[in-house]
């Protein structure tokens, strides 16, 4: 039977395989402890001067939303205007508090750290955010055949 290079036995070679094993559990701590703190993370957003609340999880799932009957009074646009305005502002938040929590669990500019950041970029694609009406504009496509961009509550 042949000794593995560069160790004098069998022993050695165990040993090393021991230390390095118990090496790697703090690292694996910390990485799981780091996953669960990623899981968790929320970003939200608001419009209409807080009375339309949006929340989102890091994976870009919608996970709350609140629309105040101020808002929801004046109608579909108005609130679709306001909702993908909470939405987005969302969306970055959680952009943000991800981006830095890889960072401090793996080092601003890490290959994890920015392999983490475009992966919930990926997964959280911005929406974009209408004009509301009381800023004066009108809403690209806000017509009745449009739907898509609100008018209906």
């Amino acid at each position: 039977m042949t000794q593995p290079r560069g160790y004098s036995g069998p022993e050695e070679a165990l040993a090393a395989i021991a230390q390095d094993v118990a090496g790697a559990g703090p690292a694996a701590d910390a990485a799981r402890a780091w996953q669960h703190e990623v899981e968790a993370l929320t970003g939200t957003g608001t419009a209409e001067a807080g009375r339309v609340r949006a929340e989102v999880d890091v994976q870009g799932m919608l996970t709350g939303l609140v629309v105040g009957d101020v808002v929801a009074s004046r109608g579909g646009r108005v609130v679709t205007a306001a909702v993908r305005t909470a939405l987005r502002q969302a969306q970055e938040s959680v952009r943000e508090k991800a981006a830095r929590s890889a960072e401090a669990a793996w080092g601003p500019g890490s290959a994890t750290a920015e392999a983490f950041r475009a992966e919930v970029e990926a997964a959280t694609p911005l929406v974009e955010a209408l004009p509301s009406e009381t800023d004066g504009r009108t809403i690209p496509g806000s017509g009745p055949q449009s739907p898509r961009q609100g008018g209906t509550w």
